[in-house]
């Protein structure tokens, strides 16, 4: 998380215009609230101003902080999820009370399943009014306790030094500990009240070092690893923190890297040692079961990556972690490693090199063994002796047997991917498309190049998800690829990308409605019901918002694409297939 404490202007004409004083005298806690959040580094902030929450868009304007605003609160924390994996920084969502928060929550849910960091900020009822049925507006009978049941923690908080309390608390353990959205409500009179903290309780705070693993754990994964001649590296979102240090750890072991749909982008997905975020398919699982070490980084292997299958290795799990309980999820462990993978990759590393240092195969200091390890013999393998596994064939494999799951969708995908920038970011959806489609052919760069949420899966994401992505990231080509079910949840965000003025080209994958769940009463015999939807005419939908309307067929799709990569502000490509 960005330490920053300088306050910038924010794009968009948000600064303070010259010689333009507060229109308000008192320092409120509200804005001691958006201040704390300012110096962090967050200058975006999404959601629908409404009566109650008024008070959080005063100071936004001096404070340097654009507010975005949706048609839809569930829109806002989607686009706050986008942003935030771009930005690397908590995605901050402002809703007015009652039903303006509750809609966020599908956004905050997702958050939550796919471990990232929010922080959604709402008024709430005066201190004394608590769950009084006076039939008051957006009256809801215990909101923080509904919202608490969804995101990491939410509290009703009593005074501004504790809302700004929670911001630092929850920066700090967005840092430190698995990422989970949080909520603070703030009661209505404290809200609008002079804040009760000075202004040096709301600047930045020292976030701290990652935090390393002992030493004891780190030598045993080290003895395991190097004792092992083919080993497999599974990176999850957790792994994301050790940059670099993961492709270095790779490369020194000469291990193929497969990633979790969070992960994707891990390492260069068009290195020599990429299997990309193919964990679904069976190809994958037959390969990781073949391996002799399996070293996790960062994930809980959860059932919707692997649809079912097993990947246990033919020797010892290793599990890197910086929550101990999720080393235990799915797959045992024979080694724990807790620790930030920011820290611990590195440790890895070092020990690695320290083995073979001191004496490289068959020297007494360089060998080890690790009970059931699968290794052949019991003399560690030092990582400068490897040979570099080639992978042609299994990913040759794994990319056939995503053809034959969906060969249309892997087509359109192909066709995509052919055109679109290597820098682009990809916004999926719970569609098709997405997740038989992009996320085997869309060979990511780097992290958060492809913006999903395989555990949630949520319908709707996608376009404001591309759209706080674009936000965040401006320089950057940004594409939303997604299907008609899914586009039609959140078709209200096209009129924010185009009030925004951003170039984002929307393609929607056009099968007629639900398509696979058509598929799955298909397949129970069932007559299909309810999941065949009548269609707009999406080219003249685009239209009446604003946007560009380009109509595509596979034989045009690649022409097509371009042009709306080369259109000014938005556009939508609509693909009947």
């Amino acid at each position: 998380m960005s330490n920053e404490n300088t306050v910038t202007a924010a794009p968009g004409g948000f600064e303070n215009p010259a010689g333009a004083a507060s229109s308000h005298p008192e320092r409120t806690t509200a804005r001691a609230v958006l201040e704390t959040l300012r110096g962090y580094g967050i200058d975006t902030v999404f959601g629908i101003p409404g009566t109650h929450s008024l008070e959080f868009y005063r100071p936004l304007r001096e404070l340097g902080i654009r507010p975005i605003t949706t048609r839809h609160e569930q829109g806002a924390s989607y686009g706050a999820d986008g942003w935030s994996q771009v930005r690397r920084l908590p995605g901050v969502v402002i809703t007015t009370s009652g039903p303006g928060l509750l809609n966020s929550l599908s956004g905050a849910a997702t958050a939550y399943a796919e471990s990232r960091p929010m922080i959604l900020l709402s008024p709430g009822r005066p201190v004394g009014h608590d769950f009084r049925d006076i039939g008051s507006l957006h009256e809801t009978k215990n909101p923080s306790a509904a919202v608490n049941a969804i995101v990491g923690v939410s509290r009703r908080v009593t005074s501004a030094a504790e809302a700004v309390t929670m911001i630092h608390d929850a920066m700090r353990d967005f840092a430190h500990s698995r990422p989970r959205p949080i909520h603070i409500e703030i009661p209505l009179d404290i809200l609008e009240a002079p804040a009760d903290v000075p202004e040096s309780a709301t600047a930045p705070r020292p976030l701290g070092e990652p935090a390393p693993a002992p030493e004891a754990d780190v030598s045993a994964a080290v003895e395991a690893l190097a004792a092992s001649e083919r080993p497999v590296i599974l990176a999850g979102g957790g792994s994301l923190a050790a940059g670099e240090h993961l492709l270095e750890l790779a490369e020194l072991l000469e291990a193929p890297v497969i990633t979790t749909t969070n992960g994707k982008g891990a390492i260069p997905e068009k290195h020599r040692l990429s299997l990309g975020a193919d964990l679904r398919l069976s190809t994958a699982h037959e390969f990781l079961r073949s391996r002799d070490a399996l070293l996790v980084i960062g994930s809980k292997v959860g059932e919707a990556e692997l649809w079912g299958g097993d990947i246990t290795p033919q020797g010892p799990v290793v599990r890197v972690d910086i929550m101990r309980d999720q080393m235990l999820c799915n797959l045992t462990p024979d080694v724990e490693v807790p620790g930030n993978s920011a820290a611990v990759v590195p440790q890895l590393l070092a020990g690695l090199r320290a083995r073979a240092d001191a004496g490289g195969p068959g020297d007494a200091a360089g060998s080890g063994h690790v009970a059931g390890s699968g290794a052949a013999g019991d003399v560690a393998v030092a990582p400068s002796a490897r040979t570099a596994p080639d992978l042609r064939e299994v990913f040759d494999a794994m990319d056939e047997e995503g053809r034959t799951w969906a060969p249309e969708l892997a087509a359109l995908n192909e066709t995509i991917m052919d055109v679109v920038p290597d820098d682009t970011i990809l916004a999926g959806d719970s569609s098709q498309v997405t997740y038989m489609g992009s996320t085997t052919f869309f060979r990511a760069p780097v992290p958060h190049s492809l913006l999903y949420m395989g555990t949630y899966a949520t319908l709707g994401y996608g376009l404001p998800a591309a759209i706080g992505a674009k936000l965040a990231a401006p320089e950057r080509p940004v594409v939303c690829l997604v299907g008609d079910g899914a586009l039609m949840f959140s078709i209200q965000e096209l009129m924010t990308a185009v009030e925004l003025g951003l170039d984002l080209p929307v393609i929607c994958v056009d099968n007629g409605g639900y398509g696979e769940i058509r598929q799955n009463m298909v397949d129970r015999s069932i007559q299909p019901l309810g999941v065949d939807l009548v269609q707009p005419d999406w080219v003249r939908l685009a239209e009446g918002f604003g946007a560009t309307g380009l109509p595509a067929t596979m034989d045009t799709l690649a022409n097509t694409v371009r042009t709306a990569l080369e259109t000014k502000g938005t556009s939508l490509v609509h693909l009947k297939i």
